[in-house]
């Protein structure tokens, strides 16, 4: 007889869709009845809702209530999608304080990895890869601080962005999913809460007769493969911050840029002496560029605007993050 894992997914989403936090929940439950570790998911989202938000809010008290007075194996943990990568230290806070009612319980603690709003460059769909960075950063640090698992969707996300372009996973409003971007999100907790790759699962999931998502074959197939890739990957939160110090350390300082910042300086030269940027918009004639360098500052340029779009000479620099 297969066992049933209990699991308490609590997703703290904002700006819902109608009905796209039961999808998760329900398409968790119906992907896993393909395998052989099915799971029964209880779930309770509020738009726009922290996860702090649910700890001192009264009206939500039945969040709390939900794993004080459950029998859960695990409880899954998101915070607000802009809360992690813009406001670290409440989610630090917040998971630390969740963490701590599921140890009273014996309950482990999974932390969903969300992914990063989207921007349009070109008509195609863009994942923000700094927010993406800093929203994986705070959920590792909070991972470590608390002995908790981490479900890497975020960064199975960034993987498929990276091959596949054409086929976005947002939604249009470029902060919540579509099909595709439920059916990875689904793959991607799945294998983080059984330990298990996934293989074979059909691209319709259904609970009894009722149809909760559905992508194409093919597209199912490539989306389980990039799941199981961003999870072996993804080894442990720890080895990720240490990527990323090494990252860091690589990147120049502030004193190595602050003397080329003088008028007359093209945005070519910055570029060459700090990367490429991160980041580029395009607005009335002006373009501004963003380039991360070490200790978590960021340079942004703004430029005025070439024929097709090209950046011109650079007329004012800011500097935000680290002690800016």
């Amino acid at each position: 007889m297969l066992k049933l894992m209990r699991v308490v997914l609590v997703m703290l989403l904002g700006c819902l869709q109608p009905g796209w936090a039961a999808d998760v929940a329900d398409a968790l439950m119906a992907l896993s009845r393909k395998t052989d570790c099915p799971l029964v998911v209880d779930s309770y989202t509020v738009g726009a809702m922290s996860l702090r938000g649910f700890l001192d809010s009264e009206q939500h008290a039945r969040a709390r209530r939900l794993l004080e007075e459950g029998d859960y194996d695990w409880v899954v943990l998101q915070d607000q999608s802009q809360t992690p990568a813009y406001r670290p230290d409440e989610t630090l806070l917040s998971v630390r304080r969740w963490a701590e009612l599921a140890r009273a319980k014996n309950t482990k603690v999974l932390l969903f990895l969300t992914w990063a709003h989207a921007t349009k460059e070109s008509g195609q769909m863009r994942l923000m890869v700094d927010m993406q960075e800093k929203t994986s950063l705070t959920y590792c640090r909070a991972a470590v601080a608390c002995g908790a698992r981490v479900a890497p969707v975020g960064e199975a996300w960034a993987r498929w962005y990276e091959l596949r372009t054409e086929m976005p996973l947002h939604a249009r409003d470029g902060s919540h999913p579509n099909a595709a971007g439920s059916y990875l999100a689904a793959c991607v907790l799945h294998a983080a809460l059984s330990g298990k790759p996934l293989k074979g699962i059909p691209g319709t999931l259904k609970l009894g007769r009722k149809e909760v998502l559905r992508v194409p074959g093919d597209v199912a197939k490539e989306l389980q493969k990039t799941a199981n890739a961003a999870l072996k990957s993804f080894d442990s939160p720890q080895e990720w911050l240490c990527q990323q110090a090494e990252v860091d350390a690589g990147r120049p300082g502030l004193e190595a840029v602050r003397p080329v910042l003088q008028k007359g300086v093209k945005a070519a030269q910055v570029a060459e002496l700090v990367g490429k940027p991160f980041y580029v918009s395009r607005s009335r004639g002006q373009v501004v560029q963003q380039f991360r360098l070490r200790d978590g500052v960021e340079l942004c340029l703004y430029c005025t605007q070439r024929g097709g779009g090209a950046a011109g000479e650079p007329y004012c620099a800011g500097l935000y993050g680290g002690d800016y």
